[in-house]
This record gives structure tokens, C-alpha cells and sequence, in this order.
């Protein structure tokens, strides 16, 4: 009785000093302690925000009764940890209200021996009460008891032989959620295995969830007792409309990850928040071993009903007049999903993608798309989405203009028609003068009557307009026929220019000219005439005009034949083929020369390379040549071997032949009978022998031809054995 008064005392101060803060629930979870026989830690989770965690007291006292008679067994005082990185939120279906809470926690140790815990009815751990409750509809008690019940048959049971060890349900912490009134709302309560069990099902492993009411503090005997309702509320109705619908579990209820998630649903008919309590029994084939509870509340908010989105197509800036969703090219449509309406916010989408930044009721469209907008309204939960309005864009025709007369110059007395080449065949035409409509010129062509810049409006059954770029008829005169400036060219060039005159119609002629186009390799080396003509028999568009094309002469680059230089020797190239100074000079590449910018460097390369030169003069004019210059490394021939078989100088090897994949070697007796052979086709190395059988010791002749180059080598070759 003297720790129940002191307890209560301890009670008071915590609730005196509490009134503002807010506590949501908890539970009472026990774990097993792996290795340590009848060893559980004992977890109490209180679910607070951060002024609840303040006000909570930083030790905590935990009980242990007998079931049957509620009789005190046992205490221990936790500690509150200092780690709040526990936390979660969870936030109503229109996003404007947001819960967030932490996970206060008191963890202890326990030693639960049969001998001291055997009663068939079981024990309970509770928490003194804390406090204040959070404030709700339905509970009139602010003060909070946790509740776990064991039986002494937990206290010894496993799990199967093939996954030896204890088993416990645990919560998975979790306590707030948000409710639509009058609406089925569904959330899961989740419950892990721990430790985890791979195999357990309703068969092997009984687990059942009830509605059950939440727990508060006693002044009587008993150490804890069920909360004092509100007006209308009850064990029964702990919110507005009924409690929770709480289906069977599956038949396998664990995950491989050990976890399942219990789905309920309510239908609360009023707004406001509950308080309510859930019991998770765990049973092994029909023996209840254990007892979870768990208080949880609930908010029920009035969720809205979302307006309806439909869109209109709609003139730009007037939204009364309809607009087709087909329009021209350029042109552009309204789109409207209802204006004047309060605490609406619009999301615009372009096939499926949200239009960044159009938040309005209306939007502007000129590019062809399936668009859509979703409509929010401030306390509804769900939104309303349109369907999508497809949006085609026509494209304008398009028209060019071209004259009877080459470059519409026009001679008084001499006809001259404009004709409109219209890309699409069912148009109309106007014509214009200097941007005025003309009168009486709704067809294809149009005869001239004066100078003057003339366009074509063409409009297609769709309604849609294309125009012409402007066409200038100009009077003819001499000065009238031009031709572009031929740039100067070099006499090795193949590339043909292009010749240009004005008025088009004419034709070239001069040397080097086929058609349109001057080639100066054909022209040669040289200054040539190119003339333009034109002679238009229906006009007085006649006359030439000409321009010089003159052709560069290219450098001359003649490197020789190719050369052969041994390792450690150098050559000089070009010797004779310095140009002069006007001139430049490129070898690539540059290694093995002492000056890549020289008319006639050194070369030493340290392997066969092959040198290209390139030539340019002060018109850049440029030629190319190539030369290689081939390295030889020299050829070792031993004068004697000693093929006895032990191991050591037993071929005769001859050293840079490498550089000769063409070689040819020959070997004689003395009686002038070839003996060994190897060329190209059949490559050998002699070791002394002849048709398989060793040779006599003595003296023999040799014959080396290194080809391709075709130096020969001729000696004498001394076998000893």
C-alpha cells in the first residue's frame, strides 16, 4: 500500500505539470533475450509529441500482477531513453492537417523463472499511470496504463525444432491516423514475429485482434481499470457509427520478412477525435500464451467532395464563345475548367505531363496535344480529373511565286504572268500589290501591269492562310544581268564551283565550264573568261555579262623513290626540293626528323616510317608526296654450330632475318648437293642434318638471298660435333 501512495503522489506531480502536453497511446511490448534462459527485455513505447516526451518522467515505474486476484508481484523502474530519432507522422487525405509524434520509449530487462511465475491464470505488467491523454470526443479519463498479460506457459515455449527459440507478436509502432466522416476508411495494423519465424501460420501460430477499451489509472484495489466515457460512447461505440471491422487473419499470416498487416476499416459518422483500443492474443494451439494492447487514436475529419472537371474549348479571353479543337497553324485556343470557384486549386496536364506553373482555371494552347486538368478542393480528399480533350493543329499552306520572265524583270510592251505554287490543291487565291489586295485576281496567275513587290494569300477549306514571300518585278535593264565573282582556285583542285547569274535562265560558257559549274583542274593553270547569257526570244531580257576566273598553279612535290638506311645512319629529304621562300612545309610525322617545318630535314627514325610532305604557297595552294624510308638492323650469320644434342648452340640461328620474311637460304656439301633448303613457303632451321640423318663433321656452303631487297650472302659453315 505504501508504493500504491507514493506511486499516486508521483502521478500527480506528473499530471499537474502535463495539462498542455499530448500523449496518444503506446503499448507494452516483451522480447526475448537470445542466450540468457527466462531472460526478456520489456519495452514500453508512449506515442507523444515533443512537449509529451518533456513531460513524461525520466524514470518509470512497472509492475507485475497475479491475473486472478490482481495481487502485486513484482516491480522494476526504466529509465526514459534519450534517443527521440524514433518518430512518424501521418497527415489527412486533402494534405492541410499533419500529425507528427515520437516514439518515447522505457526499456527493461527482466528474469522470468517458472518457479516464481507458475499461476494458470498469468501475470500482467502495466505502467503507473502517465498523463495527460490527448484530448477526445469520446474518453473522459486523461490519464494513460499499458497492458501486457503472459501466460506461464510463454515462459517455456519454442517455436518447432526446425527454428528452435521463443516466439513473440509485437506492434509495430504506429498511433494516429486520419478518417473521412461518414466515409469506410481502412488502415493496417501491422505485427512482426520476433524474433523472426519463416513458417508460421494460423495453424502453428493463433493470432486474434480485438476491439477492446482503453486503460486508465485506479484508486481502488485494482491497479488499473477501463476509462469513463462520454455521453453516447462505450466499451461497445467507442466512436460515432460503431468500432472497428477487424477481419480473420489469412491462413499464413508472416512474411518472409516475419511482418503481416492486419487491415480494419470503421465508418465514423460524426467529426472529432477517438481514443480506442486494439488487443492482439497470441495462442499456440488453442493455449493463450500472451496479450498485447495497444491504445490508438483516430481523427475523423469532414472530407469534401471534389467539383466535377470538365474542360470547354473556348476563343482566347472569351470564354462564352466555343472554339473547335481543330484550329490553323499559329492560332491558338482557350481552354476553361470553371472560374469563380473557391479554395480550387487546377493542375494542368499535356499528355499525361504536369504543364509547370499553369495553375489557373484557364489555359492558352497552340500546340497539337491530349490535354487533361485535375481539380483539388481545399478538405476534399479525392480529386476530380477530366477527361483528356484532344487538341489538333492544322498547318497553314504554303505558296511560292515564280515569274514567265527569268528574275521578273519587266519590259514595257512584253507580257509578263506570275503563277502560285501552292502546296495543297483545293485553295483560293488573292494576289497583292505592294501589300494592297488587288481587284479581280482570285486565280493561279496573275499578268503584270507594273513594277512593284507582288504576294500570293492562299486559304485551304480549313480556313487556314498562307502567304507568299514577296516577289519584286523590276524594269530591265543591261546593268540587270550579274554574276557572282569565281573565287581564284588552285590547278589541283577537283572540287567544281558553282556559277551564279541573274536573272536565272541563262547559260555559262568559257573554258573549264560544264552546265553551271567551273571545274579548274579542267581549265588549267591560268586567267579564263566565263560569260553569262541570257536570250529570252518572248521578252526584251537580253544580253551577257562576264567574269575572270583565274587558276593558281600548285607547288610541284616529288620526294623520289623510297630508301633503305641501316639503324644507326640518317638521310636527308627532298635535298633538291626547296621551293623558296614564298613557301611552307609540313612533314608528318614529325618524329625521327630534326625540323618538321624544313624543305629538306634529317631523317633518323629508329623503325621503317613513312614520311608524307605537304607544300603550300602564299595563294594556299598546297601539294602532298610520300617517301619511306626503310630501317635494316643488319644480318648475323654464325660460321659454325655444334648440333651434339646437349641443348647448347644445337641449330645454327641466324640473327636479322626478321626484317626478310622473304628470305631464301641454301646449304651445300662439299660436293656442291643442296642439303637444307628454306624460303618463303617452307621456313626451316637447319640443325645438322639431312633426310634425318646427322652430318658428318666438316665444312659446308652457304648461299642468303634477303629478299625483297635481294642482297646475297655467301660463306662457308663449320659443323663440329
Amino acid at each position: 500500500m505504501r508504493t500504491n501512495v507514493g506511486l499516486l503522489f508521483l502521478f500527480l506531480c506528473c499530471l499537474t505539470t502535463a495539462q498542455a502536453q499530448r500523449i496518444y497511446g503506446g503499448q507494452i511490448d516483451r522480447r526475448i533475450i537470445d542466450n540468457q534462459p527466462y531472460s526478456y527485455g520489456v519495452g514500453c513505447t508512449f506515442f507523444a509529441d515533443k512537449a509529451g516526451y518533456d513531460v513524461l518522467p525520466s524514470k518509470l515505474r512497472f509492475g507485475i500482477y497475479r491475473k486472478k486476484d490482481n495481487q502485486f508481484i513484482r516491480e522494476f523502474i526504466a529509465d526514459k531513453s534519450n534517443d527521440i530519432s524514433g518518430s512518424d507522422s501521418t497527415v489527412s487525405c486533402d494534405k492541410s492537417s499533419k500529425t507528427e509524434y515520437l516514439f518515447v520509449r522505457y526499456n527493461y530487462n527482466l528474469t522470468l523463472k517458472p518457479q516464481d511465475f507458475s499461476d494458470a491464470d498469468g501475470y500482467y505488467i502495466i505502467n503507473d499511470p502517465v498523463g495527460p491523454r490527448n484530448a477526445t470526443d469520446n474518453v473522459a479519463s486523461s490519464t494513460i496504463v499499458l497492458y501486457h498479460w503472459f501466460s506461464p506457459q510463454y515462459l517455456w515455449e519454442y517455436f518447432d525444432t526446425s527454428e528452435p527459440g521463443k516466439t513473440t507478436p509485437q506492434w509495430v509502432p504506429n498511433s494516429f491516423n486520419y478518417f473521412c466522416a461518414n466515409s469506410e476508411t481502412n488502415f493496417s495494423l501491422q505485427v512482426r514475429s520476433v524474433p523472426l519465424k519463416t513458417n508460421l501460420n494460423r495453424t502453428t501460430f493463433n493470432l486474434t485482434i480485438t476491439n477492446t477499451s482503453p486503460l486508465t489509472g485506479n484508486t481502488g484495489g485494482v491497479s488499473y481499470r477501463k476509462v469513463d466515457w462520454k455521453a453516447g460512447f462505450s466499451e461497445n461505440q467507442m466512436m460515432p457509427g460503431g468500432n472497428f471491422s477487424l477481419p480473420p487473419l489469412p491462413p499464413n499470416i508472416f512474411s518472409g520478412q516475419g511482418a503481416t498487416n492486419v487491415v480494419i476499416s470503421a465508418k465514423p459518422t460524426r467529426t472529432g477525435v477517438y481514443t480506442v483500443g486494439f488487443l492482439l492474443e497470441h495462442r499456440r494451439s488453442g493455449v493463450k500464451l500472451s496479450e498485447t494492447y495497444r491504445e490508438y487514436q483516430i481523427q475523423v475529419e469532414d472530407c469534401l467532395t471534389p467539383p466535377p472537371a470538365v474542360i470547354r474549348v473556348s476563343e482566347v479571353n472569351r470564354p462564352t464563345v466555343a472554339a473547335s479543337p481543330t484550329f490553323c497553324e499559329g492560332k491558338n485556343v482557350q481552354l476553361n475548367a470553371g472560374a469563380n470557384q473557391p479554395n480550387i486549386t487546377y493542375e494542368w496536364f499535356k499528355e499525361g505531363v504536369l504543364i509547370t506553373g499553369s495553375k489557373d482555371s484557364i489555359l492558352v494552347v497552340k500546340e497539337a496535344a491530349s490535354y487533361s486538368v485535375v481539380l483539388k478542393k481545399k478538405g476534399a480528399c479525392n480529386t476530380s480529373e477530366s477527361s483528356p480533350v484532344p487538341i489538333k493543329v492544322v498547318p497553314n499552306p504554303t505558296v511560292t511565286t515564280i515569274s514567265s520572265v527569268p528574275g521578273g524583270l519587266f519590259c514595257v510592251g512584253n507580257p509578263l504572268q506570275l503563277t502560285a505554287l501552292p502546296s495543297e490543291k483545293e485553295v483560293k487565291y488573292q494576289w497583292l500589290l505592294d501589300s494592297v489586295p488587288l481587284p479581280n485576281a482570285p486565280f493561279a496567275q496573275y499578268d503584270v501591269k507594273q513594277i512593284g513587290k507582288y504576294t500570293v494569300k492562299v486559304t485551304n477549306p480549313n480556313g487556314c492562310v498562307g502567304t507568299s514571300p514577296p516577289f519584286e518585278v523590276k524594269p530591265f535593264a543591261q546593268s540587270s544581268i550579274t554574276m557572282q565573282a569565281i573565287p581564284d582556285r588552285c590547278s589541283n583542285d577537283t572540287a567544281s564551283v558553282l556559277l551564279t547569274g541573274t536573272p536565272m535562265g541563262g547559260t555559262f560558257t568559257g573554258k573549264g565550264v560544264s552546265g553551271n559549274k567551273f571545274n579548274p583542274k579542267t581549265a588549267g593553270a591560268g586567267k579564263h573568261d566565263i560569260t553569262y547569257t541570257i536570250n529570252d526570244a518572248k521578252s526584251c531580257v537580253n544580253g551577257s555579262t562576264k567574269q575572270t576566273a583565274e587558276v593558281v598553279t600548285a607547288p610541284v612535290v616529288n620526294l623520289g623513290p623510297d630508301q633503305d638506311i641501316s639503324s644507326k645512319s640518317s638521310v636527308q629529304l627532298n635535298k633538291n626540293g626547296n621551293l623558296g621562300a614564298a613557301y611552307t612545309y609540313q612533314w608528318t610525322p614529325p618524329l625521327g626528323l630534326d625540323l618538321s617545318t624544313s624543305a629538306s630535314p634529317f631523317a633518323s627514325p629508329d623503325k621503317t616510317t613513312t614520311y608524307s610532305l605537304k607544300v603550300t604557297d602564299a595563294n594556299g595552294c598546297s601539294n602532298k608526296d610520300d617517301i619511306t624510308i626503310g630501317i635494316s638492323q643488319g644480318v648475323h650469320i654464325p660460321d659454325v654450330f655444334t648440333p651434339n644434342g646437349d641443348g647448347l648452340n644445337d641449330t645454327w640461328e641466324i640473327k636479322g632475318l626478321e626484317e626478310f620474311p622473304e628470305t631464301e637460304v641454301l646449304i651445300y656439301d662439299r660436293w656442291g648437293h643442296a642439303i637444307f633448303e628454306s624460303t618463303k613457303e617452307r621456313k626451316a632451321i637447319f640443325d645438322g642434318t639431312y633426310n634425318g640423318t646427322s652430318l658428318p663433321t666438316g665444312s659446308y656452303a652457304y648461299v642468303i638471298r634477303t629478299n625483297p631487297q635481294g642482297h646475297t650472302y655467301r660463306g662457308r659453315l663449320l659443323i663440329l660435333r
